[in-house]
């Protein structure tokens, strides 16, 4: 027994150093979290940092985030606390009613709507809306004069398919505000913007159809939900386009054990066993047989489309494909990665159709600045929108207070301050176009 506490000492040690070695090197291959992390720096030493005690807050930092055996301990816990109290560790996920998993937004959305991301002011939400609804009815009037049919997909929110098992709104006590998906369907109504209310199908439909719209576990719409969508959605894009696209063969519905279902929350939960759901059905796709030519097809949105790039031969479909990620990075584009690089004017002028997906919980950034760019674009020339860039820099440079927030802006970023001055310049001109060009709106 007088050994007892050698033996306990040197067990200690072993697993300590066990820890530190892995670590360091990782010999011992552990199952990876899901999700996005940023990991602190490892701090280096400075005579500075070590007397105002900042490297040694940053070194806890970095050890707490980088030390061995991290995952298994990060999942062990985030069990503890979902098996005992049915909660999530992750911030973004929630668990509702039924065991029903909701991203954050979309409970926010549903209770208070996203209003408070933006603004105070319901009148100045609405407003906003309104202006978006009105630019995007000229550019599509402008881009349909080129050749090109501009439209809207409104795709579902879970919040809003499947609200009865929403948790209670616990600390969502503001005054709700507009929602946009509410607003916009009656303003695209009353301009006139040609679009597809996915959302609003569906909730007709959810009690009826014999397979799940969006899963227990999952955030975007299903795979089969999803498949069967976009057959519609290229319907009514022959409708607008006046052109035939190559038909589509949807086979039956049959459940897969051996694919990957639709519990992308589940996932980010980082639980040691994830929460099991129903089997989940699929249904393949397959060309018929015609020679019909391919249009261009630019998509720009959120992540709801890649369920579709999953089921269907999209290169079999259209000439090309691309998905501009929130207006930003481009997939399956093989000459570009983002937006920044294009020629925008000949790309606008190239495609066939530009949808605009967006869930209902993703309406309030509808377009992601695209609309009051490519309005600008279109009418007026690189001279005369670099005379109003100019002096929209001019102003921000003689406002001390403005100049002063973008020199810790740009410090923060890794930018000069002439790039920071010229970015606010680009936003107030895409977010606020008819205050600087009088050809818009009119």
């Amino acid at each position: 027994m007088r050994n007892v506490p050698k033996i306990l000492g040197i067990m200690t040690m072993v697993l300590l150093l066990l820890v530190a070695a892995q670590g360091e090197w990782h010999f011992i291959h552990v199952r990876p979290l899901k999700g996005a992390f940023v990991m602190d720096p490892n701090p280096q030493p400075t005579l500075k940092a070590v007397m105002d005690g900042s490297w040694q807050m940053q070194t806890e930092k970095y050890i707490k985030g980088s030390f061995g055996f991290r995952e298994p301990a990060i999942r062990l816990y985030n069990q503890y606390v979902y098996s005992c109290y049915g909660k999530s560790m992750n911030k973004g996920v929630i668990v509702g009613r039924d065991g029903y998993l909701y991203e954050r937004y979309f409970v926010e959305d549903y209770y208070e709507s996203r209003m408070y991301k933006y603004t105070e002011n319901p009148d100045e939400l609405r407003h906003k809306f309104e202006m978006e609804a009105k630019r995007l009815a000229q550019l599509q009037g402008l881009l349909r004069e080129r050749g090109t049919m501009l439209f809207v997909a409104i795709l579902p929110g879970k919040d809003m398919l499947y609200p009865e098992h929403l948790p209670p709104a616990d600390t969502l006590t503001r005054t709700p505000g507009p929602r946009a998906y509410t607003e916009y369907t009656r303003l695209f109504n009353q301009y006139g913007v040609q679009y597809v209310d996915v959302l609003g199908w569906f909730r007709t439909i959810r009690d009826k159809v014999p397979y799940d719209l969006m899963t227990q576990n999952g955030t975007h719409w299903s795979n089969i939900a999803a498949t069967y969508a976009f057959d519609s959605i290229m319907r009514y894009m022959q409708h607008i386009g006046g052109a035939p696209i190559r038909p589509v063969q949807l086979g039956q519905p049959y459940y897969d054990y051996t694919r990957e279902p639709d519990n992308d929350l589940a996932e980010l939960l980082n639980l040691v066993v994830t929460p099991g759901q129903p089997p989940c059905q699929y249904v393949d796709v397959s060309m018929a047989d015609t020679t019909q030519g391919k249009p261009g097809l630019i998509v720009l949105g959120d992540s709801f489309f890649w369920n579709i790039t999953y089921n269907y031969p999209l290169d079999s479909l259209f000439r090309y494909t691309h998905y501009w990620f929130y207006n930003n990075t481009i997939y399956f584009d093989p000459e570009h990665d983002n937006t920044s690089q294009l020629d925008m004017r000949k790309t606008l002028d190239d495609a066939d159709y530009i949808m605009l997906s967006y869930c209902s919980g993703q309406l309030y950034d509808l377009g992601n600045e695209f609309i009051g760019k490519s309005l600008i674009l279109l009418l007026y020339s690189d001279e005369e929108i670099q005379a109003v860039r100019d002096t929209i820099c001019a102003h921000i440079r003689s406002n001390e207070g403005w100049l002063h927030n973008l020199e810790e802006k740009a410090a923060n970023e890794g930018i000069s301050l002439d790039q920071a001055i010229v970015n606010d310049a680009n936003y107030l001109m895409a977010t606020r176009p008819e205050e600087y060009f009088d050809k818009i709106n009119q």
